[in-house]
């Protein structure tokens, strides 16, 4: 499967825009940690009246300039 083809599947699976507690699923980060990246980024959150609603576009975004782990190989 494709990149393209995983990044269109994925945008089917998702909405563009969803509240808090899904963003939270979504990503497996902290409340704490969302609101810090939208100080970063502005565009994260929208507000629809008093709710506040997550662009996950932009998430996927800030998720992907996340550093990739270097995972040490465990010596037996």
């Amino acid at each position: 499967m494709s990149s393209l083809q995983i990044q269109t599947r994925q945008q089917r699976l998702r909405p563009r825009f969803g509240p808090i507690s899904a963003a939270l699923a979504y990503s497996g980060v902290s409340r704490s940690r969302l609101y810090e990246w939208a100080r970063e980024r502005p565009e994260l959150l929208r507000k629809n009246g008093r709710a506040s609603l997550v662009d996950f576009d932009t998430l996927d975004a800030v998720l992907s300039e996340l550093p990739i782990a270097d995972l040490k190989q465990s010596e037996d």
